[in-house]
């Protein structure tokens, strides 16, 4: 019952990930390259040339100045869907790996006096975490006992060397890594 208030006061050890990019929003992207913008913008000028400044071709009656230009716009559209395309699935892989990892990552906690193995997710408030070499802290929490332990906190500070947590320095903070201890 305790735990359940814990969990329904303090809410569970999970933030959201952000909501996934449309597929639109990867083509915008792929078009804001600066190297397809000039493309782009050459082309508009050759297609505009091209139809209202034809150039004279001999023995040719066609107007078939345009074709540049549309040519170049069409290399431009292609390349862009194709980076859209490449950017949008790894993308997917992506988010697909990262909610499996999270879904399987296991954490020792103590309640009830008996270690119990739980996944990240559900920690709450008040549990009673064992860290262990190696460990990626999946939350905030408060050194009770400790030995020697070393934290790197570079992800956060960006500072390299590791931290000693002890009584003098008790606070541990979530997606650490336990060094030593």
């Amino acid at each position: 019952e305790d735990l359940d208030n814990r969990k329904k006061v303090f809410g569970a050890n999970y933030i959201p990930p952000k909501p996934p990019k449309t597929f639109l929003q990867f083509l915008l992207d792929a078009l804001k390259d600066t190297i397809l913008i000039i493309l782009m913008v050459a082309a508009i000028v050759s297609l505009l040339l091209g139809i209202f400044a034809p150039e004279e071709c001999e023995g040719s009656e066609d107007n078939t100045g345009w074709i540049d230009g549309f040519a170049i716009i069409v290399a431009v559209i292609i390349v862009a869907l194709v980076t859209a395309v490449n950017d949008y699935q790894k993308e997917q892989q992506f988010r697909g790996l990262q909610s499996k990892i999270e879904g399987e990552h296991k954490f020792t906690v103590i309640r009830h006096g008996e270690p119990k193995e739980i996944l990240n997710s559900e920690i709450v408030v008040g549990d009673l975490c064992q860290v262990k070499y190696g460990d990626l802290l999946p939350a905030d929490g408060v050194i009770v006992q400790s030995n020697d332990l070393k934290v790197d906190e570079s992800s956060l500070t960006g500072e390299s060397d590791l931290l000693k947590k002890g009584q003098k320095d008790i606070l541990l903070l979530a997606g650490t890594h336990v060094m030593e201890g």
